[in-house]
This record gives C-alpha cells, structure tokens and sequence, in this order.
C-alpha cells in the first residue's frame, strides 16, 4: 500500500514541475521577441548657428547656410539608425519655379542612433555660385541625376525632404573685355583708268501694254474663328515643404545584449530558471515511469 502511493506521489511531482516550468519558458520566449522592435519614423530639428537655436521649419529663408546640426527629438529602439543627407545645386533662378535645369555640386551625408543622436553636414566647399539650391533630407540617397534624379520643377522633387532653402544673386558679368582689332595702316591703290563712255542710247519704247478693264473679286468671306482654346497646364509654385522627421535605414534592428538592460537580464534569468525547472520535471517524471515499470506489486 505505501509502494503505490509513493508511485502516485512520484508522478504528481513530476507534472506538477512540470506546469510550473511551462509558463516560464513561455514567459521567457515572450521576452526574447521583445528584443526585436520595430522601427519607426522619429522627428528630427536641426540649427543653423552652431546649436544655439533649434527648430523643425520645412524651409530655410534668408542667407544660405551651408553647414547644419541634425539631431533626434525622439528616442530610437534598439539599433535603429536614420540617414540624414544635405545636398547643394546651381540652379537658373532664386526661386523654386525658376531654379530651371539644375547641377548638382555636392553633398553631405550621415547616420542618427541612439547612440549618435547629433550630427553634423557641411556642404560649405559646395556652395552655390550664384543662384542656388540647398536640401535637407532624410534618406542617403544621392540625387545628382546619375543615381537618382536631379531636382527639378514642376517634375520631381527630393523625398523624405525635411527643408530647404533656394536664392542667391545672378552671375556677375565677366571682368575681362575682349581684344581690340586694329584697321590694317596700308591704303589700297588708288585707280586712275576710267571706263569708256557709252555713247549710244537705246531706243525708247512708245507703245504701252494695254490696262485690264476687268478686277479680281474681292473675297468678302472671313475664315471662321475658333471659339477653343488650348489647355494651359497648371503647376502650383508653391515650393516644396519638409516635414520634420526620418525614416529608418531599416525597418527592424535586433538589439545585442548590451543594449537590452535590467529588462531582458530578467528574461535571461527567467530563461535559465525555467530550463532548470523543466529538465528536473522531466526528471522527476521519468524517474516516477521507472518506478511504475519496475514495481512488484507487493502491498504492506
């Protein structure tokens, strides 16, 4: 009688380790997939004096900067990184719907982490010459019409723009005035023979040719004037607005040990906790089969 509720007792510990096992496990795999977030849009500002004021304006008005701090308003996951690019053209005219065919000069371009909430572009030996565009974007792509294509109004502008600035002054006349030719000092000859005198009149004519009494018709019929028009394309000369935010280089980040802080080091513990309760419920409960398999059935 005590053999057989030594077996019951046996096997209850073993299922009863067990269920207490399982929902940890569970508990720490729920954990580990928290370590892969999502990444996502986060906003952005930057300044134009070196750090001194801030601010997330969609366009850049005034004198051109050519040198601009980018920082993270918003705390990123994990290892998301956002790329932040400045770009700087020549264009035809000050404005966004006169900048006509533009040249791309150069660029500038970096990545924002949590690690590296701020950084620095500088497109300053790219400066327009005279008429100018410059954009601040969020992505690293390089739109020099080689790579992507070049700006251009009304067809195609930068994405992910965050602002922009278009000015300058027309190109200054050229200072250096062409050569002056000289008339050659040498006269030609001067000719002394005279062509003959023509003596003989020619003969004067005295009939006329007759007058028409007849006069073409007069058309008194007009061409029929049409009351259509041709279309005229509408383009808005509104210069494009940016908007004050990034998009990741890549849409999820695994996080590394380091990064995953007081949190994930009690999924680690819970992780190893279960593993222990788990392989001694297995244990337990083989033990107890054994017993069963190998008993004799003798009662007290």
């Amino acid at each position: 009688m005590q053999l057989h509720i030594s077996r019951h007792i046996s096997g209850a510990v073993g299922v009863g380790v067990l269920a207490l096992a399982l929902p940890v496990v569970m508990a720490g795999t729920a954990e580990a997939k928290q370590d892969h977030d999502t990444c996502a849009r986060v906003g952005v500002e930057y300044s134009l004096d070196g750090g001194k004021h801030w601010t997330t304006s969609g366009r850049m008005d005034g004198t051109l900067v050519t040198r601009i701090e980018v920082r993270l308003k918003d705390k990123p996951k994990n290892k998301c990184e956002y790329a932040v690019s400045l770009a700087s053209y020549n264009t035809e005219g000050p404005t966004w719907p006169t900048s006509g065919t533009q040249k791309f000069l150069g660029w500038d371009s970096k990545k924002l982490s949590k690690n590296n909430p701020k950084v620095t572009l500088d497109v300053s030996a790219y400066r327009p010459t005279c008429f100018g565009q410059v954009d601040l974007y969020g992505n690293g792509k390089k739109y020099d019409g080689v790579a992507n294509p070049l700006p251009a109004y009304p067809r195609s502008t930068i994405a992910n723009l965050i602002t922009a600035w278009n000015g300058g002054d027309k190109c200054a006349p050229p200072t250096t005035t062409p050569p002056t030719t000289k008339p050659p000092t040498t006269k030609p000859p001067v000719e002394t023979t005279k062509p003959p005198v023509e003596t003989t009149k020619p003969p004067v004519e005295t009939t006329k040719p007759p007058t028409a009494s007849t006069k073409p018709p007069v058309e008194t019929s007009k061409p029929a004037t049409s009351s259509s028009a041709p279309a005229v394309e509408e383009t808005s000369s509104t210069p494009p607005v940016g908007k004050p935010e990034v998009t990741p280089v890549d849409d999820t980040a695994p996080a590394s040990l380091a990064e995953t802080g007081s949190d994930n080091s009690s999924a680690i513990v819970l992780g190893a906790s279960a593993g222990v309760l788990l392989v001694g419920g297995l244990g337990a409960f083989a033990w107890s089969r054994r017993r069963n398999s190998t008993g004799t059935g003798t009662t007290a």
